[in-house]
């Protein structure tokens, strides 16, 4: 159980808005390059392009599970094994976050 709030970060598809609160997240905010994120969470680019972001406040009092994600498989060309990135899993997210923010994805070509 969580003692204090903490916030939490998850990366979603926006044209699935009943995606923003699923059940896996993260401790710090993304940065750097989105297929280092997906690497690191184990996220084929067929279940979210990953393009907007939330931001939320995780409630004290909450029962969470925190590990690694297991290994996925994407395609015959592409494939993720289990990585050290540590996530959170919420069951019923929508419930147990406060002072949720959105954030949008922008182009930042370097």
């Amino acid at each position: 159980k969580t003692i204090e709030p903490v916030v939490i970060y998850r990366a979603w598809n926006s044209t699935n808005p009943n995606s923003q609160f699923g059940s896996w997240w993260a401790h710090g905010k993304p940065t750097g390059l989105v297929a280092d994120y997906r690497a690191n969470y184990e996220i084929c680019y067929q279940w979210s392009p990953l393009d907007i972001m939330t931001r939320c406040t995780l409630k004290a009092g909450v029962t969470v599970v925190i590990g690694n994600g297991q290994s996925a498989t994407c395609s015959e060309y592409l494939s993720y094994p289990v990585s050290a990135s540590q996530q959170v899993y919420i069951e019923g997210a929508a419930d147990k976050t406060a002072d949720c923010e959105t954030l949008q994805g922008t182009f930042s070509w370097q």
